[in-house]
C-alpha cells in the first residue's frame, strides 16, 4: 500500500504497514530455519531475525559429544588428514559434518560461537589450521562469528575464496564469496563487503567450522 506523505496515516493503514513488516520478518525467518544441515550450499546470510527470549544452542547428541576428533587438540599433521567423507563422519560431530563438508549452514544465534567474547585463536574444526584470531572478531549482529579478516589477510594462505551460485535466484541474495579452509577444503561461510574497518570486510562463519583455542 502507498501512503500520501500529505496526509497522515490513518490507524487502518499503520496496522497493514506494522502486519506487512512481521510478515516478512516471518518469511526471512522461515528461509533461514529451513536452511541448516538439510540444503548444500547454504550459508551465513547477512540478515537474520534476532534470538527469540531465552533461545539455546542446538543440543547436540551425546553420541556427538564423544566424536574423536584430533583437530580439538592442535593442528593435524599432512599425513594424518582423512582422504574420504565416511573418514570425515567418523572424526566430526553430524552438525559438524553437515556443516564443514556438506557446506550446510547453522541457524542463526545457534552456534557455540555467535557471541563469544574469550580471547584465542580459532582453529579448522576439521583439521587444526588457524583460521581468524579473537581480535579480529566484532559483533555484526548477523547471528554468525564475524571476523574482519582471517589470521593472514585476505591475501594470505589459510583462506581460499570461490564464487557461489547456490542462493542466485533467491532475491536479496545474489552471487556469494563462499570461504573455505584452504587447506582442507573445509566449508566455513561466506565474506560480505559490509565490514567495519579498516577492511570492510565481514568472514560470516559457522561456529560448526571452526574450534577455540583460548589463549593461554
Amino acid at each position: 500500500m502507498l501512503m500520501n506523505p500529505r496526509h497522515p496515516p490513518t490507524r487502518e493503514s499503520e496496522g497493514v504497514i506494522m502486519h506487512a513488516k512481521i510478515l516478512s520478518c516471518a518469511l526471512l525467518a522461515g528461509l533461514v530455519a529451513s536452511m541448516p544441515l538439510t540444503n548444500p550450499g547454504n550459508a551465513a546470510e547477512p540478515a537474520a531475525p534476532a534470538p527469540a527470549a531465552g533461545a539455546k544452542p542446538m543440543p547436540v547428541d551425546a553420541a556427538d559429544a564423544d566424536s574423536p576428533n584430533p583437530a580439538l587438540d592442535g593442528r593435524i599433521p599432512d599425513d594424518q588428514l582423512p582422504k574420504t567423507e565416511q573418514e570425515w563422519a567418523k572424526r566430526l560431530t553430524r552438525e559438524q559434518f553437515q556443516v564443514a563438508r556438506k557446506k550446510g549452514t547453522e541457524r542463526a544465534f545457534t552456534g557455540k560461537y555467535w557471541n563469544t567474547k574469550t580471547p584465542g585463536t580459532y582453529r579448522c574444526v576439521c583439521c587444526g589450521e588457524p583460521l581468524f584470531k579473537s581480535g579480529e572478531k566484532f559483533d555484526s549482529g548477523c547471528g554468525w562469528p564475524s571476523f574482519t579478516a582471517p589470521i593472514d589477510g585476505r591475501q594470505g594462505k589459510t583462506i581460499a575464496e570461490h564464487e557461489d551460485r547456490s542462493l542466485a535466484g533467491l532475491a536479496g541474495y545474489g552471487i556469494r564469496t563462499e570461504v573455505t579452509c584452504r587447506r582442507c577444503g573445509a566449508h566455513l561461510g561466506h565474506v560480505f563487503d559490509d565490514g567495519p574497518p579498516p577492511t570492510g570486510l565481514r568472514y560470516c562463519i559457522n561456529s560448526a567450522s571452526i574450534v577455540l583455542e583460548p589463549q593461554k
